[in-house]
Formats: C-alpha cells, structure tokens, sequence
C-alpha cells in the first residue's frame, strides 16, 4: 500500500494530540490504580511531541519515546526515531511500555505487539489503548474509491469485516478477541473501554462538553464494553532475573 498516494503520512501515522487535555489525563488514571510509574522506566511507542513523556515524568517515571516522524520528535528529550515493528532497544529494558492509539496505525500490528513485549522486562505491564469495534462512529474518516472522507462517519466499525477493510485501509479498529490475541501469552490485568472526552466541543462550549463528559462517563461505568478505545494491560510473565546493562540504544553504548 502505497500510503502517500493514499492521502499521505498524516493520514497513515496518525496525528498525535499536541496537548494534554482532560481527556488524556483521565486515561492515564484510568490506568493508575493497576500501574504504579513511580521509579518505573517508560516506554511510549509513538510519542509524538511528548506529552505523555511529560505526565511520565510528574509521576515519578524515566519516561522514553520512539516516533517514525522525524520533526515530531525533534525537540522531545530521550525519544528516538524508529517504527514500532523494529524497535531500537535491547530486550528487556522497560518496566512500561506505553502504546496509545498506535496499533491500528502500524503496517504488521501483530509484529508491533511482539516488540511490545521483546522489549518489557518480565513482570513488567504493556498498557494499549486502540480503537474498540463496538464505538458505532469510524472516528479516522473513510476512503470512497481514492476520496478521502474527513470525520466521525456513523456505523462503519459495525459493517462486514470486508468492507470495512475497503473503507477504511489506512486503520484497524479491534473487537476485544482481535485485540486480545495480539498478546497471547500474557497476563490481562485489565480490559475495558473508555468513551470520548469531547475536548475539542469543550473549547467551543465548555458548558456543553462538561455535559456530555458527565452523561458518558457515568455511561461508561453501566456500557463500558461500546466506548470508543480499548483499554487494556497485559503483564509479561514473570521469570528468574537475569542480570541486564542499563539503557543502551542500539548503536550507541
């Protein structure tokens, strides 16, 4: 697949979020009662322009990011470029590996699940987050033929696995056996699904965002299993230590 042809990098990489916005926040405690950050080291595969490298770090954490955008990462300290399916570190480095809205963007996510865990330390926890099957919007627009359609396009994720893969081949959104047979052999810590933050119709209306935040997340405690993403956190097993060196990209000691 020729992804420049098809509407270009940002469409295939994804567009990470330039700020750390409520919504953000709240996934990050989503995770907190399972995943202690403090004095962890942290991976987050696709950092964008680190802002989840920064609330790493307010947590205690050695927080690191890798990102295929080059510019992106230019003035993120501690990220380096490489792509989730070849990771750039030694085995077994990280107490946290960080994957938020990545999986559905990579071209093998199978691979890019596997380096997940090449990289976790045993005993240390994989925290995803990836579109959920379920949410009845395709929230990364859809290609009509070679026209891409910009937006929230009702009903898509629910159509014939055939179609969907027509309409939609620049992402993947996971029912939760999809998801969770990425990472057979780990230990689920949890499994759930958060719904929308709605930031961006807060900063137009931020009594209208408030509302609808607090219709959807008391919603998210009754029908968690149709929120937009899947939250999940699978543990490496655990084995006998076996004595590591520090940190060290590869190539460079």
């Amino acid at each position: 697949m020729n992804w420049q042809k098809r509407g270009g990098q940002h469409i295939h990489w994804g567009s990470p979020s330039l700020h750390l916005t409520s919504g953000l926040r709240r996934r990050i405690a989503v995770v907190q009662p399972y995943v202690s950050f403090r004095g962890k080291r942290v991976l987050d595969i696709g950092c964008g322009t680190g802002i989840f490298l920064k609330s790493f770090k307010k947590l205690g954490a050695r927080a690191y990011g890798v990102d295929i955008d080059r510019k992106k990462i230019r003035k993120v300290p501690f990220a380096v470029y490489g792509n989730a399916e070849q990771l750039p570190f030694k085995d077994e480095i990280f107490d946290i590996v960080w994957s938020h809205e990545v999986l559905e963007h990579v071209d093998d996510d199978k691979k890019a699940a596997v380096e997940s865990f090449r990289v976790l330390k045993p005993g240390g926890y994989l925290i995803v987050f990836a579109p959920n099957r379920a949410w009845p919007f395709e929230t990364h627009g859809i290609y009509v033929g070679k026209k891409y359609i910009f937006g929230n396009i009702p009903l898509i994720p629910w159509l014939p696995k055939w179609m969907t893969r027509r309409l939609t081949p620049h992402v993947r959104n996971y029912t939760n056996k999809q998801l969770r047979s990425l990472f057979l052999g780990g230990k689920v810590i949890l499994h759930k699904h958060v719904y929308p933050g709605f930031d961006k119709l807060s900063r137009h209306s931020k009594a209208l965002g408030q509302i609808l935040q607090f219709f959807f997340h008391n919603l998210e405690r009754r029908f968690h299993h149709l929120g937009i993403s899947h939250v999940l956190i699978v543990q490496k097993p655990k084995r006998n230590p076996i004595a590591r060196s520090d940190l060290v990209f590869l190539g460079h000691n």
